[in-house]
């Protein structure tokens, strides 16, 4: 469902979240980055697997601060999203999604929280790793990687999915900042899979690359963000 998260300057955005079935003070949780399309079908589906594994997940809405912005669920064309894409900087991301942890946590106060994300989500996902381990404790990427970042700062445990025919993202690059990580790590590049290969909404769905994915995503979630039996 979608919920209003309060900004710091006491402002609303709009959000969707999806919870487990049971929860307590230690339920773990995700914070959900957008893809390039917004928190369209695709987004919500995830957040609702995440919810059904146990984690209780938020998907805050990075475009909402741009007034009109198409329907992600109407389109495939990812142009006319380009515009407000470039307005997002690291400041109105964080404005936008630490009042998302917030939310979590008013509900769930001894939670470990993880950032994830899909392709831009994925680069937001990775920008977070350094310098956000009062707000995360693991990060998710797929076919996301961040520029900005020096994989040999990276404070948090990430586990990351790439397709090996995505042209965006060389698996030379995604190699050697994995070969650089300090911290405990799960890499996998899919020979079979190109960009956006676990969105099942597109035409790049690429149905065992994805399942396999999610199977390592929760596994590692397990490992390192859900409590102790």
């Amino acid at each position: 469902m979608f919920v209003d998260l309060t900004r710091e300057d006491g402002s609303t955005l709009r959000a969707y979240s999806a919870l487990p079935s049971r929860v307590g003070a230690d339920t773990p949780s995700v914070v959900l980055m957008m893809h390039i399309w917004g928190v369209d079908q695709s987004m919500r589906e995830t957040a609702h697997r995440f919810a059904a594994e146990g984690f209780a997940t938020v998907v805050p809405d990075l475009f909402a601060r741009f007034g009109a912005v198409p329907d992600g669920d109407a389109t495939s064309d990812h142009t006319a999203f380009m515009p407000f894409a470039k307005q997002l900087t690291s400041e109105s991301i964080d404005l936008d999604t630490r009042p998302a942890v917030a939310w979590l946590r008013e509900r769930y106060a001894d939670s470990k929280t993880a950032v994830a994300g899909f392709c831009m989500g994925g680069t937001m996902a990775t920008y977070r790793t350094v310098g956000y381990t009062d707000l995360y404790s693991a990060a998710v990427a797929w076919y996301g990687l961040s520029d900005d970042v020096d994989p040999a700062k990276v404070q948090i445990p990430i586990v990351a999915s790439y397709g090996a025919d995505d042209t965006g993202i060389p698996v030379e690059k995604v190699e050697a900042f994995r070969d650089k990580l300090p911290v405990e790590n799960d890499f996998k590049i899919y020979p079979s899979a190109g960009h956006a290969f676990f969105d099942e909404t597109r035409a790049r769905y690429e149905p065992n690359a994805a399942e396999d994915s999610w199977t390592r995503v929760i596994s590692f979630l397990n490992k390192h963000i859900a409590p102790s039996p």
